[in-house]
């Protein structure tokens, strides 16, 4: 269900999905929503789709990692998860292959922002923690999509290694990523294979990546985002996105780097 609208239209969409989840009664096997679905629908559905094979939810800012980790546990037959942009982080990735041990396509994109591409060098901006769940939970994988994510080589070095059946591989926009010889030996045997720096044109959500050719580092929208974020830093209202070169070079303080970093991660 696609759903773009304001408080009241919400809540009829939501409805709707519950009313569709009744009909159903237990024999749903797919469910696929944007934007409008919560913890709460998403408990809901849990309940009463013990044979759902395949969840898509985008878009949806108000599913939390807790109520998705609890909800899979309803879906023993999962054989599809996607979440693109949602509000959530790879923590769950763990536990969502814990609890679906029959998952062969896992999709988890983000919302990939200029300062993940421009400045990956930042302390604390690579993170492994869901490319290493999914190595340890999801041997039967066949496709795997991480859109902007923020392992490093290391992750997905992990990934080839135990999950032996992978055949669908894409790691657009993974910032962190360098693929030396090593890891392009290991990727060699995908035979369908996205890596970093390959065209998004063909995303259903490339929208919301706001790339730009004539810029590599992103879009003049997110490089004014980050200005403001460095106004705030510096306490100066001139600053601009060309002197985070001072930054990277160690002119700014442990203080604001900090707070920099704490600022940009509440806006992904």
């Amino acid at each position: 269900m696609t759903h773009h609208g304001d408080i009241l239209e919400t809540e009829e969409a939501e409805a709707m999905a519950r009313a569709a989840v009744d009909r159903a009664a237990g024999t749903l096997q797919s469910f696929c929503a944007d934007t409008f679905v919560t913890d709460a629908l998403l408990s809901y559905i849990s309940g009463r789709a013990p044979s759902l094979k395949s969840l898509q939810l985008s878009l949806c800012d108000e599913v939390s990692n807790e109520a998705l980790a609890e909800a899979v546990k309803g879906f023993p037959q999962l054989e599809e998860l996607e979440i693109t942009f949602c509000s959530l982080n790879s923590n769950v990735c763990e536990l969502v292959g814990r609890a679906c041990p029959q998952l062969k396509s896992f999709r988890l994109n983000e919302r990939w922002t200029i300062l993940q591409r421009g400045f990956a060098a930042f302390e604390g901006m690579d993170d492994d923690t869901g490319a290493l769940g999914i190595a340890s939970s999801m041997p039967e994988l066949r496709d795997l999509q991480l859109i902007g994510n923020n392992l490093t080589n290391t992750g997905l070095a992990a990934i080839l290694d135990h999950c032996p059946r992978l055949e669908s591989l894409d790691v657009r926009r993974c910032c962190n990523l360098q693929m030396d010889d090593a890891l392009r030996s290991k990727c060699a045997r995908i035979g369908n294979l996205r890596l970093p720096r390959d065209p998004i044109s063909d995303f259903k959500y490339r929208a919301y990546l706001t790339i730009s050719d004539d810029y590599p580092g992103g879009s003049d929208i997110e490089i004014d985002m980050y200005d403001d974020l460095l106004d705030v830093v510096t306490d100066d209202e001139d600053a601009d996105f060309d002197d985070m070169d001072d930054y990277i070079d160690g002119v700014g303080s442990d203080a604001d780097m900090a707070q920099f970093k704490n600022l940009t991660n509440q806006g992904r």
